[in-house]
Order: structure tokens, then C-alpha cells, then sequence
């Protein structure tokens, strides 16, 4: 009898390769931690291979047979929802609007855009960057269908998709640097990059002061070019600028990751727009 690949299975597979966790890909995906233990368990039974390496209960990623089935999964996983969405008649010409972070226009949005085009031609979009907890508060209130936004890690219902772990970059003049205050070049409140530098500083007691309040992902660059002052951004995007580590530099406190979620409107029943969200998440946020 040949062999069937479940594609719930699968998903809790990626999931649980993605957020290197058991317990939060159970909350992703809805289930109990115990369901998505069995169902991995099942799994390995059926391809004969461990596919997790695990230590002391934690997930450090697939083994080298796992990260083979995660590449072969994920195709599996989007022909899957190709082939349910080309089913799927839109109810109405109304447009899925969408709503992401400034940064994730400069990541590879373009090709995530095309990519959407080309899988759902029908399927019309209205993008709006803002800061993150707009975005979550408009997701609540009915102005959005689906939205990207960024926060500290937490236990809420709408389970992260990924994490971004953060670190100070820039170089501030000598004259700012003896001094007590931390300058910061940060985005305006409401944005989780700002809440978690600021919630590191007053952990350590540090004082800090708004050196540069930054309207653009480009504008935050180049006040900290400039020397402005440090700002707390992700490891990947701030290195993707070119920009300096301040770690060598001052004495700044451990920054923790932030948190990514994807949410979707309660009630929400528009055509493609899962789809749509998984296909930003794979080229703008766990690339």
C-alpha cells in the first residue's frame, strides 16, 4: 500500500521547525501540545528517520532527513492551498486589505507580490504600512482583513509565526557617548522595536533620550549613519543595511526577540487571504 504524507502533519512539522518549539506551534496551529507530539511521532514512524534534534526538551532544528521532508513539505503544503483556492469561486470583487511594517516593503515584498498575482489573479489588494500596534488595533476593529505586526513574545491567541532577534547598532558622537543618556533613533510609539529598547533600558536603570524620531525604515538609517544615536533593530535588517553593531562600542543592555504574528479579521472569510498571509510570511518574514 503506498505511502500518504498527511498535510495537517506537515504542517505542525514546519511549524514546529520554524518557531523551534512544540508547545507554540500547537498554539499556531490550534491543537494541544500532546496532538502535535503523537502526530510527529507518526510521521517519523512512517519515513523512518528522526526528523526533530532535540536537548533537554528543546527543539535546535531538523536533523538533515527532517530538513529535506520541511523543503518537500512546503511545496506540498502550497499546492495544497493552490489547488483548494483554484476550487474556490470569489464571493466578491471586494479588495483583501492588507496591512505590514514599513521594513517588510523593503525585504522582498515585490516577489511576494508577484507570486500572489500570479496564484490568484482574481484577488485584489490594498496595502497600508504603519506601526505595529496600529495595525493589531485596526485588525481588531474591523479596518483590516489581514495584518503582519510585531510585539513583545506573549500567550496570546493569534500565535507568533516567527522571531526576530534584536540587537543596538549605530555610533554616536564622542560628545553623547560620555554622557548618562542613551540617544535612540527610534520609530514612533507604538512600534515594538522602540517598546523593547526602551523596556531594556529601564530593566538596567539607564536614562534615555529621543535623539531622532523616525518616520521611514530609510529616514531610521540614516539618522543613525549620521550619528545620531543607537537604534534597536533586528539582527538581519540592520546587518541587510550595512549598518554598525554597537555592541563594541557602549555599554547597551541584552536586547529580547520580537515577537512576528499574522492575524486575520475574526469572521474573515475572504478568498485567498490565508493564502495570500502565508505567502508574504515565506518571502518578507521567515526568509
Amino acid at each position: 500500500m503506498p505511502t500518504t504524507l498527511d498535510i495537517d502533519t506537515l504542517r505542525a512539522l514546519v511549524a514546529i521547525v520554524a518557531l523551534k518549539s512544540f508547545s507554540r506551534a500547537a498554539e499556531q496551529l490550534g491543537r494541544s501540545q500532546s496532538a502535535i507530539s503523537l502526530q510527529i511521532a507518526r510521521l517519523e514512524a512512517v519515513v523512518g528517520h528522526p526528523l526533530l534534534e532535540r536537548a533537554r526538551g528543546h527543539v535546535l532544528g531538523p536533523t538533515l532527513k527532517g530538513a529535506e521532508l520541511v523543503a518537500h513539505a512546503r511545496e506540498m503544503i502550497a499546492l495544497n492551498e493552490r489547488a483548494v483556492a483554484a476550487m474556490r469561486q470569489p464571493a466578491s470583487e471586494r479588495r483583501i486589505r492588507l496591512g505590514v511594517p514599513a521594513d517588510f516593503l523593503e525585504r522582498d515584498f515585490a516577489s511576494a507580490f508577484g507570486e500572489i498575482r500570479s496564484r490568484f489573479p482574481k484577488a485584489q489588494l490594498s496595502v497600508r504600512t504603519d506601526l505595529s500596534a496600529r495595525l493589531a488595533e485596526d485588525l481588531d476593529h474591523g479596518r483590516l482583513d489581514l495584518a503582519f505586526y510585531k510585539r513583545a513574545p506573549s500567550n496570546a491567541d493569534d500565535a507568533a509565526i516567527a522571531f526576530e532577534p534584536m540587537a543596538w547598532f549605530g555610533k554616536a558622537p564622542a560628545s553623547r557617548r560620555d554622557g548618562n543618556a542613551v540617544p535612540l533613533v527610534a520609530f514612533a510609539e507604538g512600534c515594538a522595536y522602540r517598546g523593547e529598547a526602551l523596556r531594556s533600558l529601564r530593566l538596567v536603570g539607564r536614562e534615555w533620550t529621543i535623539a531622532c524620531e523616525a518616520r521611514s525604515l530609510s529616514a531610521l538609517v540614516g539618522a543613525v549613519e549620521a550619528g545620531l544615536g543607537y537604534a534597536a533593530l533586528p539582527v538581519r535588517l540592520g546587518e541587510r543595511k550595512s549598518l554598525r553593531h554597537a555592541a563594541d562600542l557602549v555599554d547597551l543592555p541584552q536586547l529580547n526577540a520580537v515577537e512576528l504574528t499574522l492575524g486575520i479579521a475574526r469572521g474573515c472569510n475572504l478568498p485567498f487571504a490565508r493564502a495570500i498571509g502565508g505567502i508574504i510570511a515565506e518571502r518578507c518574514a521567515l526568509a
